[in-house]
């Protein structure tokens, strides 16, 4: 029994020994592969073939937009070589994703943003904050959460600046009991340049006792630039028992963007809901993000978003993309006359057309 123990405890000390010098072999050996691994390749042309690879396979617009993105790797290119600076290498891929013509595609790095801007810049403002609040607040306006609400007697109106303002449900609740007598309500969702799309459901789910399909979307999703997986319905959530369903005015402009853009499609599938003012700036894809070896942050379109429209031609339901921005039933633009006196004329034909 005596040699039975010593042996059995040889046998234990001797597997030990074994496993704790095997153990640090595979930490040597993991080591030395570390070692051997080739570190992220940072030179300029590796950091330009880098981005133009990850747009190649992640933008679900070539095609919408007629872009020759292969053209524009012929173009861009050759101006990058081994000794390109960072700044001019930054300037580069900017000038290069700037013919996206897209203002979810941007390029960060830690000393400056790229973004194109041009959804608007070349369209009228028809919005004027200063004048509203000149001429329609006047201190009779309330702050109700990120809202501003004035009540006009026989009409109610709020105005969102932003999508990134949180929505709470009481917040709605409020403005929309303070117009359930009167002829209708005024959102006034023009400059709002987008934010969280979970607040779009937050504000119009208020206009559907149950839930409903208001658009669809595909997702890219191979390395062909037409390759996309199957089409889904955009839900709006039902946010209320007793939903809002008089006379709803969403007055619009080309700042409108991203999750805007999202607002007034998903309202503008409600019948009771009229959009007026100018075509929004669009923004109908959802980014797809990456970080390129150097460290700087890349974002490019990797969606696709539709309303159905129904073809007068032959009754039939067309797929409208609202990338481009979502024309308004309406169309008024802001006179310069008007607001030379202090009116706003798409909130002036709002209300008169409420009140008719």
């Amino acid at each position: 029994m005596q040699m039975k123990y010593i042996f059995t405890s040889f046998s234990l000390n001797f597997s030990y020994k074994w496993l704790a010098i095997l153990g640090l072999m595979v930490v040597v050996l993991w080591g030395c592969e570390e070692a051997f691994l080739d570190p992220p390749t940072t030179d300029p042309e590796s950091i330009f073939d880098e981005a133009w690879n990850f747009a190649d396979q992640e933008y679900s617009f070539f095609e919408f937009k007629n872009i020759d993105w292969d053209q524009q790797y012929s173009t861009y290119r050759p101006q990058v070589t081994s000794s390109t600076s960072e700044e001019a290498l930054f300037e580069i891929l900017a000038d290069m994703l700037f013919v996206l013509r897209d203002g979810h595609v941007n390029l960060r790095s830690n000393f400056d943003r790229s973004r194109n801007w041009e959804w608007y810049l070349n369209s009228p403002e028809n919005f004027d904050y200063s004048l509203l609040e000149r001429n329609y607040f006047n201190q009779e306006e309330q702050f109700v959460g990120p809202f501003v609400y004035r009540d006009f007697g026989d009409v109610g109106y709020m105005y969102y600046g932003s999508f990134s303002s949180l929505v709470e449900s009481e917040d709605m609740d409020f403005i929309l009991n303070k117009v359930q007598d009167k002829r209708g309500l005024i959102i006034d969702v023009r400059n709002n340049g987008g934010g969280a799309t979970s607040n779009v459901n937050r504000i119009a789910g208020h206009f559907v006792a149950e839930d409903r399909t208001v658009g669809i979307f595909r997702r890219r999703n191979g390395p062909n630039r037409n390759d996309f997986g199957d089409l889904f319905g955009i839900t709006l959530t039902s946010q209320r028992d007793d939903p809002y369903t008089k006379p709803v005015f969403v007055l619009t402009n080309r700042r409108c963007y991203s999750a805007t853009n999202r607002f007034v499609m998903t309202m503008g599938a409600l019948p009771q809901v009229t959009v007026l003012g100018d075509t929004t700036g669009g923004g109908g894809g959802t980014p797809s993000f990456t970080e390129l070896a150097n460290g700087w942050q890349m974002r490019v379109s990797n969606t696709q978003s539709f309303i159905l429209l129904t073809d007068s031609t032959n009754n039939e339901q067309v797929a409208f993309n609202i990338e481009d921005g979502i024309p308004p039933a309406i169309r008024v633009d802001l006179s310069p006359t008007d607001e030379a006196r202090g009116t706003d004329t798409i909130l002036e034909a709002a209300l008169r057309r409420l009140r008719e």
